[in-house]
């Protein structure tokens, strides 16, 4: 039996796994990861310590392999959250925080560019946002006392460096095309969009295919055979999506995915990357929600004294009649892209109990899903959803969105999506990838209240965006 290393690194935890090669998981480990905020719009993680944090979870998983185990793994896949960036020396010693995903203080120069906005989305397929690497680059760039042979990127490749025996210097095109200085037709990095944010190419590293010979993990020789982004991992959690398939996942941010021909995406909506090699690339298009758990993280700093995540699955059984709540947490991603709206409850938050609140969060993520889903079917057929990600745990939340949507909704018994993923790349795409032992299916039901609430949200919502006071 051959095995495959799947590198998980996400916003809260490193994970590392092993999975035999019909996609059974043998063991797994998971390194937990702080963030902090040091300022507005400010989202940072220690670089050094997500190095550490990978390692330790790779070790863990190794160690406990007998020595014939440890012979037979032939693969790793990595995969990495997207649009984070840091910066570091040659050698791969760090310079920087990793700037994650969340942060958006690249937001001025963001405002600067909105001459440039339809062609920067015709090149890069991503709309304007700080989000997004670019302008986070451009920051690193600027900031005082930095050596002249500084290297900056997106995560993937400080990690695919730091991993590596041949020191790797490259990036996978799903991780660069997050940068938003990657042209996605001719997948490489663009001299225009570079001239536009102010970056200096030379500054950053090449860009290969998502499967591609990255080199051999230090200390073990296990080849790297794909790079990824996590949500782009994600699409493959199963092995090759049924046709009429979206995926929904569900983590510090919600990701709704679906498959399309060729690199144009509507306006709303963005294009990425599923796959490529030497001479093909699959797209995908991408709805993107920012606060999914991590609007569930803010909820809990306003009730510190409540346990949300123990409570969440009882209450959103027992709460029938919920508020809204505006979940521009992170900012609104597709198809508004605002960002500076403050999060609330509709009514206002002294007559909303924590159960209650709750509840109005867990909803107001489901109802960006679902309208960022309709604007998918605008494009094409979407006969059914799986969900993954940590909140697809919840299985009232997975009968909501069943409910909502009208569609089936399909969810693995292990949300390990990602992991699954990358390693179904790096063990070459096998058609006898059995993802899950166990698939749980959710079908639509009746559920008028929480449709009316849906249809109120949107409305609220949509006030809301335009209302001059919320700038």
């Amino acid at each position: 039996m051959d095995y495959i290393l799947a590198i998980d690194q996400g916003t809260h935890a490193s994970r590392a796994l092993l999975l035999d090669s019909t996609g059974k998981i043998i063991s797994r480990s998971m390194h937990r990861l702080a963030i902090s905020h040091p300022g507005p719009g400010r989202a940072e993680q220690d670089a050094e310590q997500i190095v550490t944090s990978v390692q330790a979870a790779m070790q863990d998983v190794l160690r406990a392999l007998t020595s014939a185990q440890r012979d037979a793994v032939r693969t790793c896949g990595i995969t990495t959250q997207r649009s984070t960036v840091t910066a570091w020396q040659p050698e791969g010693t760090s310079l920087s925080a990793a700037i994650n995903w969340q942060d958006t203080r690249g937001a001025r120069q963001i405002e600067k560019l909105h001459g440039h906005a339809t062609a920067i989305r015709k090149l890069s397929g991503l709309p304007l946002s700080a989000h997004y690497g670019a302008s986070k680059l451009h920051w690193l760039n600027h900031l005082a006392g930095n050596p002249p042979e500084m290297r900056f990127g997106p995560l993937a490749s400080f990690l695919l460096q730091r991993l590596t025996h041949e020191r790797s210097y490259a990036v996978d095109h799903s991780n660069a095309q997050r940068m938003q200085l990657f042209d996605i037709h001719t997948l490489d990095w663009s001299e225009q969009l570079a001239d536009w944010f102010d970056v200096p190419l030379d500054r950053l590293p090449p860009c290969r295919p998502v499967l591609n010979a990255y080199g051999t993990l230090s200390d073990c020789g296990i080849p790297v055979t794909a790079l990824c982004g996590d949500q782009n991992a994600a699409w493959f959690g199963s092995g090759r999506p049924d046709d009429g398939t979206a995926l929904v996942n569900l983590g510090s941010g919600a990701f709704i995915l679906a498959a399309q021909t060729g690199a144009a995406a509507p306006a709303d909506l963005l294009a990425s990357i599923a796959v490529s090699d030497q001479g093909h690339c699959e797209y995908l298009l991408e709805g993107t929600v920012n606060g999914a758990g991590s609007a569930l993280q803010w909820l809990q700093a306003q009730w510190p004294e409540e346990d949300i995540q123990t409570s969440l699955p009882h209450w959103l059984e027992q709460v029938t009649d919920p508020p809204l709540f505006m979940n521009t947490v992170g900012g609104l991603g597709s198809p508004w892209w605002r960002q500076g709206l403050a999060a609330e409850f509709v009514p206002g938050r002294e007559r909303v109990n924590a159960a209650e609140a709750a509840v109005a969060v867990a909803e107001s993520i489901l109802f960006l899903v679902q309208y960022n889903l309709e604007i998918i079917q605008r494009q094409q057929a979407v006969t059914g959803l799986r969900i993954s990600g940590g909140l697809s745990r919840l299985e009232a939340l997975c009968q909501k969105l069943a409910n909502l949507s009208k569609l089936p909704v399909q969810r693995a018994d292990d949300p390990e999506a990602s992991a699954r993923g990358i390693a179904w790349l790096a063990a070459g795409q096998p058609e006898n990838w059995q993802a899950t032992d166990k698939i749980q299916h959710f079908e639509p039901l009746t559920d008028i209240a929480l449709g009316n609430r849906y249809t109120r949200f949107i409305e609220q919502l949509r006030n809301y965006v335009e209302t001059p006071s919320n700038e």
